[in-house]
C-alpha cells in the first residue's frame, strides 16, 4: 500500500497535467462561451497543474471577443456598450486540482495570483437602450459550480486601456494594482452592499496617472491614487491639471477666450462612498470629501476675442447639468490658495487678486431630487486672507430648488488692510495706482439671480490718495498730472465716512450681460458700491 500511494503521488507531481489538460480547457472554454452567450472565447497556450500541492499555472491566457458575434447582437439591440479583450502572461490558482476544476462544485481557493494581466475596454456608442440583463454573476456562477469563494486576489501590475469608439481618445492605466481578500460569490452576497465587487475587503492603487484632455489643452495627473473598499474610502496625492500652452503663449495659440486653468490639489480623500452605487452607475454618493493644502489659479486673457457667445452657466446650474446623480454631504478645504489673475487689453498687463491659506466648509452638494426636497440650500462659508492680507470671511448660498432661475446670495467681511496691496490689480486693470490708504472694513450683502444682482456694499476707509496713469509710448504705465491732481482734490473721497459723519451702506446693483461669468456679476456689483463710496 505504502509503494502504490508512493506512486500515484509520484505520478501527480511529476506526470502534471497530461491527462487533465484537455478536459480543463474544454470547460473553461465552455463556461467563458455560455455565460457570454458566445461573445467571448478562452484561449489557454499550457495548463501546469501541481496535484499535490493543489496548484494549477494557466500560461499564456486571452480572453477575446468575437468580432462576427458581437456584430450580430449589435444588429438585433442586444450588444453591450463595452466588449473586452484581456490577456494574462500567468494565472497561479492555489488551492485547486484538476479534478476539482472538472468536477467540484463550491468551490473554495487560497490564493490567485495575476501578474501583468493587459486589459483592453472598447466602447461603443449604441442608438439604443439595451434591455437590463436579468441573469445575475452569482446565478451564472451557481449553474456552473454552485458557489465561488476566494481568500486572496492579487493583479499585479494591470496594463488597462480605454478606448472611446468613434474617436481616437484613449485613456490608459498603468501598474495598477489590486488586492481583493475574502470573495465569496452566492445568491446571498450578489446584493451585499457591504461587499466591494464580492470582496469583504479590497485594495486598489494607481501611481504616476497621466492623460490629456481632448481639447489638448491640459494635462491631467495624479501621483497616486488608492480605494480602501472596505473603510468606503478613496484617498488622492497630489493632483494636478497643468496647461499645456503658457501665459505669454496664450494669445497665440487661443482663437477665442476662455479662462486658463492651473490646478494643484496636495491631498484629496472621499469617505463613506457608495460602491454599489457607483458601479452600477446610478451616481455618485459620499459622505465627506476633504482637501488638503494646493492651490487653484485662473487666469483670462482679455485681448484675446470672444469668439461664439456660450451660455453662462452658474456653479449650481452646472451640477444640475450632469449626466450623473452627484450626492456629497460635506465637502472640507484646507489651506487653499486661489488666484485670479487677468490680461488688460488697455495697459497690456497682467494684474491678479489672491487668497491665500483658504479654508472653507461646504455642505449638500447635490442635484438629486430627493435630496433638494430635504434641504435646497448648497452652503459654502469660507475663511482667507485677501491679497495675503486682510482676513476675510465670506460666503455662497445656492438656491437649488430655483437653480434654473440661478438663484444665489453671496457675503462679505474684510478686515483692516493696507489699500497698496490692491496695486497688483488696480495698476494693470484700472490705469490707477494707490499711493495711500488703510482700509478698515469692507462688507458686502448681495442677492442675484441668472439676470442680475443688488445688494448693500459698505466700505469705510481713509487717507485715500491716487496717481492716475496711461500707457506711455514705451510700453509702461506712466502718471496722468492734471488728471491725478484733480481726482485727488475735486472728484474722490479722501476718506469714507466723512469726518462728523456715520458710515452707510451703499446700495449697489449690476445687470449681467450675456456673456460675462458668475463670478463678474459679484465683482462688478461690489465695484458699483466701492466706486459711489470712493466718490468715482
Amino acid at each position: 500500500m505504502t509503494v502504490l500511494t508512493a506512486g500515484a503521488l509520484f505520478y501527480f507531481k511529476f506526470r502534471k497535467l497530461d491527462d487533465f489538460e484537455p478536459l480543463i480547457k474544454a470547460k473553461l472554454q465552455k463556461v467563458v462561451h455560455d455565460a457570454s452567450g458566445g461573445l467571448y472565447k478562452l484561449d489557454v497556450e499550457k495548463i501546469n497543474a501541481d496535484v499535490v500541492n493543489s496548484r494549477i499555472i494557466l500560461s499564456k491566457v486571452r480572453i477575446s471577443y468575437d468580432s462576427v458575434v458581437y456584430k450580430q447582437m449589435r444588429e438585433a439591440k442586444q450588444a453591450p456598450a463595452d466588449v473586452f479583450d484581456i490577456s494574462l502572461s500567468s494565472l497561479a490558482i492555489d488551492g485547486l486540482t484538476p479534478a476539482d476544476l472538472i468536477k467540484k462544485r463550491d468551490i473554495r481557493l487560497n490564493i490567485l495570483m495575476i501578474e501583468q494581466p493587459s486589459v483592453h475596454v472598447y466602447h461603443h456608442h449604441l442608438d439604443y437602450e439595451r434591455p437590463k440583463k436579468a441573469t445575475s454573476v452569482s446565478s451564472l456562477i451557481e449553474k456552473e459550480i454552485g458557489s465561488f469563494g476566494l481568500n486572496v486576489l492579487t493583479l499585479k501590475d494591470v496594463d488597462f486601456v480605454y478606448h472611446n469608439g468613434g474617436s481616437k481618445i484613449q485613456t490608459s492605466l498603468k501598474k495598477l494594482n489590486v488586492s481583493l481578500k475574502d470573495i465569496l460569490i452566492n445568491q446571498d452576497t450578489e446584493q451585499d452592499t457591504s461587499r466591494f465587487l464580492y470582496a469583504k475587503d479590497a485594495t486598489m492603487s494607481l501611481k504616476n496617472f497621466t492623460h490629456k484632455t481632448a481639447d489638448s489643452l491640459y494635462t491631467f495627473i495624479l501621483d497616486s491614487i488608492t480605494v480602501f473598499a472596505a473603510r468606503s474610502e478613496l484617498r488622492v496625492h497630489s493632483v494636478k491639471v497643468q496647461p499645456r500652452i503658457s501665459k505669454a503663449n496664450y494669445a497665440k495659440v487661443m482663437k477665442a477666450r476662455q479662462d486658463r486653468y492651473d490646478v494643484n490639489m496636495k491631498d484629496v480623500v472621499l469617505e463613506d462612498i457608495a460602491w454599489w452605487t457607483l458601479l452600477a452607475g446610478d451616481g455618485f454618493y459620499a459622505g465627506k470629501a476633504s482637501i488638503n493644502g494646493g492651490s487653484l489659479e485662473i487666469y483670462s486673457d482679455r485681448t484675446i476675442p470672444l469668439g461664439k457667445s456660450k451660455k453662462v452657466r452658474y456653479p449650481h446650474q452646472q451640477l444640475f447639468e450632469s449626466d450623473m446623480a452627484i450626492g456629497i454631504k460635506d465637502v472640507s478645504v484646507k489651506n487653499l490658495d486661489i488666484t485670479f489673475m487677468e490680461r488688460s487689453p488697455e495697459t497690456m498687463q497682467r494684474g491678479e487678486i489672491t487668497f491665500v491659506n483658504t479654508s472653507a466648509s461646504i455642505s449638500n452638494v447635490t442635484n438629486i431630487p430627493a435630496w433638494v426636497a430635504r434641504n435646497g440650500i448648497l452652503k459654502i462659508d469660507a475663511n482667507t486672507r485677501f491679497m495675503n492680507e486682510g482676513r476675510l470671511k465670506a460666503g455662497f448660498r445656492f438656491n437649488l430648488r430655483r437653480q434654473k432661475e440661478g438663484v444665489f446670495s453671496v457675503y462679505a467681511d474684510l478686515g483692516p488692510m493696507s489699500g497698496l496691496t490692491l496695486n497688483r490689480a488696480t495698476r494693470p486693470l484700472a490705469a490707477v495706482e494707490i499711493k495711500k490708504a488703510q482700509i478698515s472694513k469692507l462688507r458686502v450683502d448681495i442677492n442675484g439671480n441668472y439676470k442680475d444682482a443688488r445688494g448693500k456694499v459698505l466700505l469705510t476707509y481713509h487717507d485715500l490718495k491716487v496717481d492716475v496713469l496711461k500707457k506711455g509710448n514705451d510700453g509702461t504705465l506712466k502718471k496722468r498730472g492734471l488728471i491725478t491732481f484733480i481726482a485727488n482734490n475735486f472728484k474722490i473721497n479722501e476718506q469714507s465716512p466723512k469726518k462728523g459723519e456715520k458710515a452707510q451702506a451703499i446700495d449697489a446693483y449690476y445687470q449681467r450681460p450675456p456673456d460675462k461669468s458668475f463670478f463678474t456679476l459679484i465683482w462688478k456689483t461690489i465695484l458699483a458700491g466701492v466706486k459711489e463710496s470712493a466718490g468715482l
